[in-house]
């Protein structure tokens, strides 16, 4: 089986976040003439999900391994060089209008190393099953010239899924979602990261 999902990003056209807070920014789709939210089911946020990358139902992805594959890149931190950036692959259950984000791979907060910015990419190789209700799988992480993570479990296994029905309070019915934060350790005006590729393949 083959299935490509896209998040509608890329090279040209990347999702970027930065700016000031400390608190988790969500990677926004890139959709409509209008830009990020401009579109229908684009807002990503602690308290709407409703344009995550979503894992299709009806048996799809039973039992079957799949990536999850974020890249990108994080830094120009001009006006602070020595605070921490922390990109981290989020799972979404619970509601689309009341998410539940459970970090399941991700860089860690780490200062970057390099003036510019830095490259990142996180794999998350993901099976589960209905019979079991979890997810499950491991991940590689790679920020700058290191790998940060490799062939670790994720972070926290999701558990209560059924790949057969789905979860009807999401959008579509999906299995579950998927997105992209970032957190910057300290509030700064020229923190900034960009998502390049979001997808989900198997």
């Amino acid at each position: 089986m083959s299935n490509v999902l896209d998040f509608q990003v890329n090279g040209l056209n990347p999702s970027t976040v930065g700016g000031l807070g400390t608190t988790v920014k969500y990677f926004q789709r890139i959709l409509g003439t209008n830009g990020p939210n401009s579109g229908p089911n684009t807002n990503i946020s602690a308290t709407n999900a409703s344009g995550a990358l979503f894992l299709p139902a009806a048996g799809v992805f039973e039992g079957q391994s799949f990536n999850v594959i974020a890249s990108g890149d994080a830094g120009s931190d001009t006006g602070d060089p020595s605070g921490t950036v922390d990109v981290e692959l989020y799972a979404v259950t619970g509601t689309a209008a009341a998410p539940v984000y459970t970090a399941i791979a991700g860089t860690g907060a780490t200062a970057p190393t390099y003036t510019n910015a830095e490259p990142w990419s996180i794999q998350a190789t993901l099976v589960g099953t209905t019979n079991s209700g979890m997810l499950t799988g491991s991940q590689e992480v790679v920020l700058g010239g290191a790998v940060v993570h490799a062939a670790v479990i994720v972070t926290t296994p999701i558990i209560g899924l059924n790949f057969k029905t789905g979860n009807v309070a999401l959008r579509q019915g999906a299995v579950l979602g998927f997105v992209v934060g970032v957190t910057f350790g300290t509030t700064n005006s020229t923190n900034t990261a960009s998502l390049y590729e979001f997808t989900i393949e198997s």
